[in-house]
């Protein structure tokens, strides 16, 4: 049975990854029933991330913390951003809050 063909088109795209990262990769994905990594776990992998990454957003709390800017970072769905800044802001000076970028 053929292949249905894909609504949204794929493009290839060249990665290089130090030795070490593609060993742990490789590892992470691997699978001992086919005894190798099974066909588009790296695309799979990949996409999940991707995904993942697009879906979400970052909250510097450094103004909540009063550490440096970048120090310490969370990354969550918005709406669970937007909850953890307004409950931080609860509990946090309001002349200790500075705004990151």
């Amino acid at each position: 049975m053929p292949r249905k063909p894909n609504i949204i088109p794929s493009v290839a795209l060249k990665l290089m990854l130090p030795t070490d990262v593609r060993a742990r990769l490789d590892l992470l994905l691997y699978s001992d029933l086919e005894a190798r990594v099974p066909f588009g776990a790296y695309q799979t992998f990949f996409l999940n991330l991707l995904r993942s990454f697009f879906e979400t957003e970052e909250l510097d709390l450094a103004p909540y913390l009063g550490t440096e800017s970048g120090a310490c970072i969370v990354r969550g769905r918005s709406y669970t951003i937007r909850s953890l800044r307004r409950h931080l802001s609860l509990y946090t000076p309001p002349e200790n809050i500075k705004e990151t970028p």
